[in-house]
């Protein structure tokens, strides 16, 4: 039809990589030990760190318990905590690799990147076998897109370490920006086969099978979900995959139980007011959905602008004029916002 706008595979991509990116602001990887002699299970809840607060009460010295608390800090992005445990460490214990490490990840999530580069430099200069340390400059060098780089990393970490998961999965990531996806899908497989319980790697693997259609995605997702129920990537990836093969049912049900675990999330209501509006003709219960979208969401353009044409579908004109007025007020170069409106005889 070319008058609405559906959320496509590519954004989709875009959305997956923000939330999956590979440990880099979240962190860059944790390094061999980070668990010894401590007195608490590492976790991520407030309990959690009420604990480690009462233990640096009782050993202030003790450089592991605030590397501990930096790395909770560092996950929970309060990072000018995460920097300052980060740099206690090391006054404690300026040998520590691991301590560098997780400031190289603070000084990355910061945007610091000319000091994020010379930590790990530092670090492998002084260890050029430290795995964790290798394969953070390689997640690095990703980032830069620098892929000889990468792989000369990830390529001598297999060398002492040939069953190393995480290093086939950034090979793997390289491979599927430089758009080779046979052997970007190759790596992945190689790191579900070495760790069953990767996440990241099954919701790759079904975004490549999902981008051909291929019914095989669908159990890489559902694995995805079996590891992390919270996240609403694989909801979404299966949801998707079920829409663009006409499984309309299915893909409704799909984004209703990722809005079961992520409540509020932008981009199923979109495309369940997108299936609604397009497959179901059901105009009212679409905008219902539009307008949560736009709820959670406030400079939603695309929202805003099928919201508008459900309206016109109903044919009140003037809350669609509306919207397509809101959708350019983003977008003053919204083509089809600026069409919705010539459709309804109004100046742009």
């Amino acid at each position: 039809m070319g008058v609405f706008m559906v959320l496509n595979f590519q954004t989709y991509r875009r959305i997956l990589w923000v939330f999956a990116c590979i440990g880099m602001a979240g962190c860059l990887g944790r390094g061999g030990d980070a668990t010894q002699n401590t007195k608490i299970v590492e976790g991520s809840t407030p309990s959690y760190l009420q604990n480690l607060d009462l233990l640096i009460e009782e050993s202030p010295d003790n450089p592991q318990l605030y590397y501990q608390r930096g790395r909770y800090h560092l996950e929970q992005n309060n990072l000018l905590s995460a920097l300052a445990d980060a740099q206690k460490a090391l006054v404690l214990d300026s040998l520590k690799a691991d301590y560098w490490l997780l400031l190289a990840d603070v000084w990355f999530k910061m945007q610091k990147f000319s000091d994020t580069r010379s930590i790990l430099e530092k670090v492998l200069q002084n260890d050029p076998d430290n795995i964790p340390a290798r394969l953070n400059y390689a997640e690095f060098q990703l980032y830069l897109q620098d892929y000889p780089k990468v792989f000369e990393n990830v390529n001598r970490v297999l060398e002492k370490a040939p069953y190393t998961a995480r290093a086939y999965f950034i090979k793997g990531m390289a491979y599927l920006e430089m758009k080779d996806s046979a052997l970007a899908q190759s790596s992945f497989e190689t790191v579900v086969d070495l760790d069953p319980e990767h996440f990241h790697a099954h919701m790759q693997l079904g975004l490549l099978y999902g981008a051909r259609l291929n019914p095989l995605c669908e159990s890489y997702y559902r694995q995805a979900m079996r590891l992390n129920p919270s996240k609403p990537e694989s909801y979404y990836g299966l949801g998707y995959y079920y829409q663009n093969t006409g499984q309309i049912d299915k893909a409704i049900d799909m984004y209703k139980v990722l809005l079961h675990h992520v409540p509020g999330n932008p981009a199923a209501l979109f495309n369940l007011g997108y299936l609604y509006m397009l497959e179901k003709k059901e105009y009212k219960i679409a905008i219902e959905y539009f307008s949560e979208a736009i709820r959670y969401d406030n400079k939603y353009t695309e929202a805003f602008y099928n919201r508008g044409y459900a309206f016109e579908l109903l044919g009140n004109t003037t809350a669609a004029a509306q919207d397509y007025r809101n959708a350019l007020a983003l977008d003053p170069d919204f083509r089809l916002a600026k069409a919705g409106l010539k459709r309804l005889g109004l100046a742009n």
